[in-house]
């Protein structure tokens, strides 16, 4: 299984024009910077992971960091 990290950058890295963003930071996978992750407003949690060609979305925290380490 992959190792995932998701590194919190900080806030002053947010966008003021997104007020769904309550956080933003790096994705590691393995070790190597990958992509990047938001937490939002609504609950959910996206990766972008720079070699896909989609983003991922699921409804937690956890939920995000099981399904990039099965899919990623």
């Amino acid at each position: 299984m992959r190792k995932i990290w998701l590194e919190h950058n900080d806030d002053t890295a947010l966008d003021p024009a997104d007020p769904e963003l309550v956080m933003r930071g790096s994705l590691f996978i393995d070790g190597h910077e990958v992509g990047w992750w938001e937490q939002r407003h609504d609950g959910t949690w996206m990766a972008h992971v720079r070699h896909t060609a989609h983003d991922i979305v699921e409804t937690s925290k956890e939920r995000l960091i099981e399904r990039l380490a099965r899919d990623a």
